[in-house]
Formats: structure tokens, C-alpha cells, sequence
């Protein structure tokens, strides 16, 4: 597998980088990790993201890394001498893999002011800042060639020692295979001659008809008129040509594939290589294009990476639950050691009960030969001899232990001398103390006393093995707890995720209608100005408040529209909301309505005499006022699609949700019932202050499926609204009488009488109220007489309940 960048690549990525960053501001400098530096170059509404690692590779990227927090001290240098300033040329040294970024001033590149940075990919690399006349001012790594030779601070960084690509003589060409040695073939042998490098060099073998493999003291004619030569040396003109094509024009590229085994069909492809040539010997083998060969080197590193940073991370899992399995198999132990501890104490008291008459015979025995004040060592050498002689009560001693005034038994189970018996042999398989056991006697207690010492250290095991048994559960918790956290602390976090590019309207505020209508809003007064001047277009809407604060909307109409009437009210009215959220209104909480104009009605242009500061515009013309709007604000969440195989899946998932919202409106109306069209009436108002109130047409919209303005108006009451409106502020009669007129007012008289009725229960004529408007003061009064008429009632009742009692 290929694992750094060739001659060639850094010659396909210069030709590249030459047309996409220079030009651009150098803005950020940033550490990935010790070796790989990210810059990020800019220019208003476009960056570029250039990863270098040293010695390694040089390429664009649309990946996303986690970078460190803290800056080097090399990386706060090149920010200290370059951040901001302008990238005015790019080249590859030669056709050595060295990369010259050169940031010159307006006096020209050998003025004071211009900085290299000089990047290195081969070796070890390094990455070293220079002045104008390439003296070093920082660098990655200090490198000692020599004794004279040495890349450190101060020294002058040399460039005449760079090596170029000349088209291949004849001569040189034969003179070099001549000096092959008896084993060495031509893939071998060719990778080194010229600047070619082994892939090129390898596809000039192949194109001349050759194989890679063959040994050139046996199988190669070295008479320079031979056809294996003159095949070559044409070979070699083609890869020259290659070379010159790839420093002038923007190459593709292209990942080659390992072959897969006849058993692996459904496994993943593993990357092999990346070139920026279709090579000879890569073209039998699955590859993949790109359009770049800087976005190929892009997808094959960033996918290596994020595979060693799952690999890293899985092995940091494995170790985990390899410590964890380590302590439940520890923790299992120690019970299954506590358990058999106690089946041993009973097993060894239950021994001494079978044995009692002989256990009470060797403490007698040798209680009585110590009351004798026979020495120890005596003892023990009668224990032997007797054991010599055959007495089975000394075959029996294993030891003496006078010093703790014990002896060691060897007590049998008589049942298990019946071993043709197969259910003694099922029960030989289950106890784990089958044949002789060894017991511990105390000689200064007799059989049964020993065997209740037993006994109760059988309990006190039993109690310690409940406990453990209790406890096991929390201690294995706490332990699985301590080991995932130490693990979160620990683990790997870097992470490799294509980045998303944005979209132009992501630097305002946005959201999509329910209706499909992309909405924008300004978020400051630079903002709305930016949105006006350059994204209100004909058939927009713009839309907006008469409050403090309020922000410039914009409704996006769909292309070859020329009204905003197009757009459905419920897309304005949600425009309206984002305006009057945005305003002083949210923290008043007052409810006020906001309204919408054309585009060709908003302007720039001020009155004469007048001034229109940043973010302000000069509306003519009438206003379209929509309904009072609610102070109802949300925010929602975005979840970016991982490939393409979903972002096709989710393509058309807002027009189906559309149908479905239409099925639902038809099945509503009724089955075969279409919706209704509005008329072509529409509705004037009169003018109210200042501002002229809208006049909305009720002509239905020409897209299909929009809902009209008199359905609006119907669905949101605007008639009543509008006729209250003209009752309370009209121009033509404000009179007291003009508005009471048609209504009936009640007496003091009147309504003393229809309390007393009520309380007694008979009928009384209600005075009927012609049908109309009734003004606020009326509505507030009959309240409240309702009000004091349900409290006297309840008095009555209360009256009445005591009465009786």
C-alpha cells in the first residue's frame, strides 16, 4: 500500500494548488498533531483548507479533523510572521518533493516583507519558514546533514541543489542498465534512473513491452540500435511528456483497489494507491476516479485515518473489556475459593463422625506419649516406625504438629470403597473430596469436640460466602463503572468526518415554510441590508413590522414568478412571526401584526431631505397587513446524511409530504369535492393613520395548489376583524349614537326587575337586543351584572339551606 506522496504527486498537487490558493489570505494556522499542520486560506464567500504533514503528503481537503487546543510553538510562529497575508505564488522545487509557498509584498518577491514556507516530503521531512533571501526563521526539526551541513535558525536554506526531468538519451539510458547487477530486473533498477519515479518507471516497462520482472544480464539486448531499447527509449518520451502534462493542467485522479479473494465478495474494497495517472499496470485492477488529484490524495488519507482512529479506538475497547473480564473472572474465583472452603469444613467434620472411634484412638495414642513427656522428635520417629511396622493407627498420622497440639489425619469415606456401584460413581463425579482427606485433629479434644470446631467454621465460611455472594453485584458495577470512565478519559476523540459545505443563505436567519418557501431573515442591520441589495429579487416578498427591532424578511418566490401574490398565506404569516419575534416585541409581549410588500416596492432611495441609515428602507406603495401574529419561537436540528445512497432516499421526502398534506385536505372536504376558488372581488379598507391598510385581492394565485387570499381571510376571521375596525375608528360617523345604532340599551329599572324575577322563580320578559356589534364597554358591563347575579344567587341558597336547618 502506498503510504506517501511521489515526485509526480507533489507535481500534480502544485498545478492544483496554483489554481485554487494563490491569490487567497493565509487566515488560520492550525496543529492537527505533531507532524501535520492545517492552513486555511480565504477570500470572501470561499475558502480553502490545505493539510501538509511533513514528509508525507501536501493536498486540499473537505474533511474535518479535531485540532489541538493549545498551538505549537512552531505553529504560533508561522502565525506571528504570515496569518493574513496573501499567497502570491506556489512551485515544487526541481522535481524534488520540496513545495515553496511564497508570500511576497507589492514590491516583488526578493523585497523585505516576503516569507517561504518550505515544506519537505521525503525522509523524515520538514516544514521551515524563511525571509526573502531564504534564511531560515523557524523550523519543524533541526536536521544535521554533516559537520558544515546543517537546516537550523539562521542558516541559509539552499536551493541549486535540486535535481530537474530532462528527456532520456539513449546513451545515459544504457550506460545506466549496464551497470545492473546479475540479479537485479528492470522494475528495480529503473525506478531510481531519472526523476520518474518507480509507477511511471514501472508503466514505461510495461508500455515498451517488457516485463518488470526480467533480469537485465540475461534477458535484456543492451546494443543500443536493439528494439528492447528503442521500445524504452520511446516509452520513456511518453512519460516525459506525462511529466511536463501534469505540471500545466489540472490532472484527474485515481485510487487503485487491492483484488479481492474468491471467498471475500461481500467484504469492503482496501484502498492500494493513489496516482495522478492511469498507469499501465493499474488499469486491469477496480480503481476509482476524481475529478482532482488533490480530491483523490483527500479521500484516500482521510479514510485511512479514520480507520487506524477506529482501529486505535476498538483496541482501547478490547483492553477495557479485557481488564473488566479480568475482575469478574478474579471476583469468581474468590467465591468459588470461599465455596469450596466450605464444602471442605463439612466434608472434613462429617470424616471425623465416620472415623470417630479411630480419630479418638490416634488422639489418645499420642496424648499420652506427650503427658509422658516424650521428646518430639521421638515421637515422631516412634510415629515412623510404627507406620513401618503395618499399625494401622500410625498409617493414618500424616503429621504432627505438636506446637499447635495438632496431628494430621487421613480419614476415608466407606462409601467410597464401593466403586462398582454406578451411582457411586455419579456421586464420586460431583464431590470434589472423593478417596482420603486429609483433617487437622486437636490432640486436647475428643472426636466429637473436633468435629463441632468443624462445624463452626463451616458456619463462619457459609456467613463469608453469603456476604461476598451479596456484594458481588455492587462491586462488579463500581468496577465496570471505574473501568468506563478511566476509558472515556483515555479515549480516542479524534475524529475524520467529511465536511458539509454551507449554503449561501446559512449566514442569515432561515427556515423553509411549511408550504416549501425558503424565509430569510438579517440577524443585524448590516444583514438586512446585505439581503435586500443583493438576494430580494422580483417575486419576493419582503416582509416586516411597524415595531422596534423588528427584522428585514424575505420570502424566496420560485423562479419565473413575477407577483409575490403567488406565495401562500401561511408562508407569510410565518414570515411575519420570524419578523415580530426578532423585535422588541418578544420581551414586551405585545401581540401585533406585521405585513408584507413586492420587492418593487421596497427602496433604497430616500425622500428629499432625508436619510436612511444602515438597514433601513424606504417603502411605497400600499402594505399587505397580515393577521396579528403570536410570539411562538422554535429552533430545530439538522442531521447531515453520511452518503449518497441516503441523500438519495431523502430527495423527494418534502413532495411527498406535500401530497400527503393535500390527500389529507381533500379527504377533509369530502370525497370527490374539490377545494373551492375564490372569486375575483376583492376587499378595500380605509387608511388608518399613516399607513395604508392593504388592499388584497382575492384573485387566486397562478402556482398550483396555493391557497387564495379569501380562504385566508376566511380562515383567519379577517371580515369581522376589518368590519370591528371600521365600527371603532371609521371615518364616516363617530358619533356615540352612529355606534350604538341598532342596539337597545337596559334601564336600571329593567334589569331590577329581571333579578327579582329570578330570584322568585317566575317569567319575565327579556327585552330583545336587535342583532348587532356590541361595543366593549356594553360586553364589560354585562359581566359584570352576570357576575353580581350568580354571587346573590348563591347567598339565596346558602340563605335557604340555614333556613331549613
Amino acid at each position: 500500500m502506498k503510504q506517501r506522496f511521489s515526485a509526480l504527486d507533489v507535481r500534480a498537487t502544485v498545478t492544483a494548488l496554483q489554481q485554487r490558493i494563490v491569490g487567497l489570505r493565509l487566515q488560520g494556522i492550525y496543529d492537527v498533531n505533531a507532524k501535520t499542520f492545517l492552513f486555511k486560506f480565504t477570500k470572501p464567500d470561499h475558502k480553502e483548507l490545505v493539510l501538509v504533514e511533513s514528509g508525507i503528503r501536501i493536498h486540499t481537503t473537505d474533511y474535518t479533523r479535531d485540532k489541538s487546543i493549545t498551538p505549537s510553538n512552531f505553529c504560533m510562529k508561522l502565525r506571528k510572521h504570515l496569518k493574513a497575508r496573501r499567497l502570491t505564488a506556489i512551485r515544487q522545487i526541481g522535481m524534488d518533493r520540496v513545495v515553496d509557498f511564497e508570500f511576497a509584498v507589492a514590491a516583488g518577491a526578493h523585497a523585505e516583507g516576503t516569507y517561504h514556507i518550505i515544506c519537505e516530503f521525503y525522509a523524515s521531512g520538514n516544514i521551515i519558514l524563511t525571509d526573502y533571501q531564504y534564511n531560515t526563521l523557524a523550523l519543524l526539526r533541526v536536521v544535521h546533514v554533516d559537520a558544515d551541513t546543517a537546516f537550523a535558525v539562521g542558516r541559509t536554506y539552499c536551493l541549486s541543489e535540486s535535481r530537474g526531468v530532462e528527456p532520456v538519451e539513449r546513451a545515459a539510458l544504457v550506460e545506466f542498465l549496464s551497470k545492473a547487477g546479475p540479479k537485479d530486473n528492470l522494475k528495480r533498477t529503473l525506478a531510481s534512473f531519472g526523476a520518474f519515479g518507480p509507477a511511471l518507471s514501472e508503466h514505461v516497462i510495461i508500455r515498451a513491452g517488457l516485463s518488470p520482472t526480467l533480469r537485465i544480464a540475461t534477458g535484456l539486448d543492451l546494443d543500443p540500435n536493439s528494439p528492447q531499447i528503442s521500445a524504452l527509449v520511446e516509452a520513456y518520451q511518453e512519460a516525459y511528456d506525462i511529466v511536463i502534462r501534469l505540471g500545466r493542467e489540472v490532472s484527474p485522479g485515481y485510487i487503485t483497489y487491492m483484488p479481492k479473494l474468491e471467498t471475500d465478495d461481500d467484504s469492503e474494497n482496501v484502498f492500494d494507491e493513489f496516482n495522478p495517472w492511469l498507469f499501465e499496470q493499474h488499469k486491469t485492477k477496480p480503481h476509482d476516479e476524481y475529478p482532482s488529484f488533490a480530491d483523490a490524495a483527500d479521500v484516500f488519507f482521510s479514510n485511512m485515518e479514520a480507520q487506524k482512529l477506529k482501529v486505535k479506538a476498538h483496541q482501547q475497547e478490547l483492553a477495557a473489556e479485557k481488564k473488566l473480564g479480568a475482575i469478574k473472572s478474579e471476583h469468581e474465583g474468590r467465591v468459588a475459593a470461599l465455596e469450596r472452603a466450605h464444602r471442605k469444613t463439612e466434608e472434613q467434620a462429617r470424616r471425623i463422625e465416620i472415623n470417630l472411634e479411630f480419630v479418638d484412638q490416634a488422639i489418645l495414642i499420642i496424648r499420652q506419649a506427650v503427658a509422658a513427656g516424650m521428646d518430639w522428635k521421638e515421637l515422631e520417629e516412634l510415629v515412623r516406625d510404627q507406620q513401618d511396622q503395618g499399625n494401622p493407627v500410625a498409617l493414618r498420622i500424616l503429621k504432627l504438629n505438636l506446637a499447635a497440639n495438632q496431628i494430621t489425619l487421613e480419614l476415608d469415606d466407606p462409601a467410597d470403597s464401593d466403586d462398582d456401584s454406578s451411582d457411586d460413581e455419579a456421586d464420586v463425579d460431583q464431590n470434589d473430596f472423593s478417596g482420603a482427606l486429609a483433617v487437622d485433629v486437636d490432640i486436647f479434644e475428643s472426636a466429637f469436640a473436633n468435629a463441632q470446631r468443624y462445624y463452626n467454621s463451616r458456619r463462619q465460611a457459609g456467613v463469608k460466602h453469603a456476604k461476598t455472594l451479596a456484594i458481588s453485584s455492587q462491586a462488579l458495577q463500581s468496577a465496570e463503572q471505574k473501568i468506563k470512565t478511566d476509558l472515556k478519559a483515555t479515549k480516542v476523540t479524534v475524529t475524520v468526518s467529511q465536511s458539509r459545505k454551507p449554503f449561501w443563505f446559512e449566514k442569515f436567519s432561515w427556515f423553509i415554510s411549511s408550504d416549501g418557501y425558503l424565509v430569510l431573515a438579517g440577524r443585524d442591520m448590516q444583514q438586512n441590508e446585505l439581503l435586500v441589495k443583493r438576494h430580494l429579487r422580483g417575486g419576493d416578498a419582503y416582509v416586516h413590522a411597524d415595531i422596534h427591532g423588528a427584522a428585514s424578511v424575505i420570502v424566496k418566490n420560485k423562479p419565473a414568478t413575477e407577483s409575490a401574490e403567488a406565495i401562500p398565506p401561511s408562508t407569510l404569516f410565518q414570515a411575519g412571526i420570524m419578523s415580530v419575534c426578532q423585535s422588541r416585541a418578544w420581551d414586551a409581549k405585545i401581540v401585533t401584526s406585521a405585513w408584507w410588500v413586492e420587492a418593487s416596492q421596497v427602496s433604497k432611495t430616500a425622500p428629499t431631505g432625508e436619510y436612511l441609515s444602515t438597514g433601513s428602507f424606504m417603502i411605497r406603495g400600499k402594505k399587505h397587513f397580515l393577521p396579528p401574529t403570536q410570539l411562538v419561537y422554535g429552533f430545530g436540528f439538522l442531521f447531515r446524511l453520511a452518503d449518497d445512497e441516503s441523500v438519495a432516499r431523502h430527495v423527494h421526502a418534502r413532495q411527498q409530504r406535500q401530497a400527503i398534506m393535500e390527500e389529507n385536505l381533500r379527504t377533509a372536504m369530502g370525497a370527490g369535492s374539490e377545494p373551492t376558488q375564490a372569486t375575483d372581488e376583492s376587499v378595500s379598507l380605509e387608511a388608518v393613520g399613516d399607513d395604508s391598510v392593504a388592499v388584497v385581492s382575492g384573485k387566486a394565485p397562478a402556482e398550483g395548489g396555493a391557497m387564495d387570499f379569501s380562504a385566508a381571510r376566511k380562515k383567519y376571521n379577517l371580515e369581522e376583524i376589518e368590519t370591528a375596525a371600521v365600527d371603532e375608528f371609521g371615518e364616516e360617523d363617530k358619533t356615540p349614537a352612529a355606534r350604538s345604532e341598532g342596539k337597545r340599551q337596559i334601564s336600571a329599572k329593567e334589569r331590577r326587575d329581571m333579578r327579582k324575577q329570578r330570584t322568585t322563580g317566575d317569567a319575565v320578559p327579556v327585552p330583545t337586543v336587535p342583532v348587532g356589534k356590541v361595543g366593549k364597554k356594553e360586553q364589560k358591563r354585562l359581566d359584570e351584572e352576570a357576575k353580581f347575579e350568580k354571587s346573590q344567587q348563591k347567598q339565596q341558597l346558602l340563605h335557604q339551606q340555614q333556613h331549613k336547618r
